[in-house]
């Protein structure tokens, strides 16, 4: 199913299905608010730092135990806000879970081809029977503003597209033809597209290990990407030098931090996080795509970047971030 953006088509989906959603914490930014729209019933599952921000199958396990109303898992890999995926072992105990207690799984993989490493895999793999595989052309193509979505059913499921299509074809009939036409050629997917992706992939890993590493060096918690453009970083650990300047919780964080450094972070809660937690969103995409896509076209893929890359053509994100470091500092 084909629609104006994935956003419209998790809504769509949300409102034809007649059971809870849950939503794993942290999350991107619109799941919770468009089932509070619809007046669903939810159910969050937190996840830790120390576990890459991952749900884990025991805690799955034991919300499908407490009734057996229909429930569709909302699952994001690799992750908005915070750049982790699952891996094979992980996917494979959830679908267990999924299986043996008839969950249904909407799994969004918009940032899928942006796996720093090319290795992307799906649940869909695991649990074709019960998975939907959400996508689009937004991330992986840089294209924001080129809204087309796809959920891709499996043949049991169709029943499910099928009371979706009937509300499409009462809001939006269909995505704009230009985007239509550009999405056949982005879906082709030709020896030009894979050098791009390649070429995107190098560019992302590579800055986000810099970030990772100039945040770590301050004593701020945060993983190695594995995936998209988003770091999460947990400022708890530089909690006392916070408190010295008056901070106490994320929303307050990132507004100094505006304020003080021009530096734009989201707080963790506007993901689902709890109110006192110190954690914030940070994405590292405030550069010239099509400059730093040029220099790197000049390295063969087989090459490493060369350390002062992401200097030169990233400059404003590690200035950013070194911003963040130094503040923590002062």
């Amino acid at each position: 199913m084909i629609g104006p953006g994935s956003k419209e088509l998790l809504f769509l989906i949300q409102l034809v299905f007649n059971g809870e959603i849950i939503i794993p914490s942290p999350s991107w930014v619109s799941y919770l608010p468009q089932a509070r729209i619809l007046e669903k019933k939810i159910r969050i599952i937190p996840s830790e730092f120390n576990d890459l921000w991952n749900i884990k199958p025991e805690v799955l396990r034991n919300i499908c135990l407490e009734n057996d109303k229909p429930k569709l898992l909302i699952l994001n890999y690799p992750g908005n806000p915070d750049g982790m995926t699952y891996s094979e072992e992980n996917l494979i105990e959830l679908a267990k879970v999924a299986r043996q207690y008839n969950l249904l799984i909407l799994s969004d993989e918009i940032y899928g081809q942006i796996h720093h490493k090319g290795n992307h895999i799906s649940i869909a793999r695991f649990y074709p029977e019960g998975t939907i595989v959400s996508s689009g052309l937004s991330k992986w193509c840089g294209a924001g503003g080129w809204r087309l979505g796809t959920f891709s059913f499996p043949e049991n499921l169709i029943w499910l597209m099928d009371a979706m299509a009937i509300v499409a074809s009462e809001t939006y009939t269909s995505v704009s033809a230009p985007i239509q036409y550009a999405a056949i050629q982005a879906f082709r997917g030709d020896n030009s597209i894979e050098d791009y992706l390649w070429h995107v992939r190098r560019i992302l890993a590579q800055l986000g290990r810099q970030c990772t590493q100039i945040l770590r060096s301050v004593g701020i918690k945060v993983h190695f990407p594995i995936g998209g453009f988003y770091l999460f970083p947990d400022f708890g650990s530089v909690k006392a030098d916070l408190t010295r300047k008056n901070i106490s919780n994320a929303e307050d964080l990132c507004k100094r931090l505006l304020e003080e450094e021009g530096v734009a972070l989201l707080p963790g809660t506007a993901f689902n996080r709890p109110k006192n937690e110190l954690t914030a969103r940070m994405a590292y995409v405030d550069f010239d795509g099509a400059r730093a896509l040029s220099g790197s076209k000049n390295i063969p893929l087989h090459e490493e970047l060369p350390e002062n890359f992401s200097e030169k053509y990233c400059e404003n994100v590690i200035a950013g971030t070194q911003k963040i470091a130094n503040w923590i500092k002062s």
